[in-house]
C-alpha cells in the first residue's frame, strides 16, 4: 500500500497521516511513502515521520522533494529519517 503525502505535513495533517500510517505499519506492510506533492513540512510533521520510521520495519521513500531535505537537514534529521541513502 503507498501513503501519498499531501502538500502540506504540518500540525494540521499530522493526526491524518499518522492513522493512515500506523494502519500500514500495524498490518506489516511496506511503508512506501510518495512526498512528490509535499511543499510544506513543519517540525511535527518531522517527529511523525521519524515516529513512524521507528515503529516500522520496511520503509521506502518516493520522490522525496527539496523541502523534506531542507526541513530535516536543518533539524539535523537527515540520517534518521534516512534521506541520505
Amino acid at each position: 500500500m503507498n501513503i501519498e503525502l499531501g502538500e502540506s505535513l504540518d500540525i494540521t495533517q499530522v493526526q491524518l497521516i499518522k492513522d493512515k500510517l500506523s494502519t500500514q505499519i500495524m498490518s506489516g506492510e511496506v511503508c512506501d511513502v510518495d512526498a512528490h506533492k509535499l511543499n510544506r513540512v513543519d517540525s511535527a510533521g518531522l517527529q511523525l515521520l521519524l515516529s513512524m520510521l521507528i515503529m516500522s520495519e520496511e520503509w521506502q521513500w518516493r520522490n522525496v522533494p527539496g523541502c523534506l531535505h531542507a526541513a530535516a537537514q536543518q533539524a539535523g534529521m537527515t540520517s534518521l529519517l534516512k534521506l541520505n541513502t
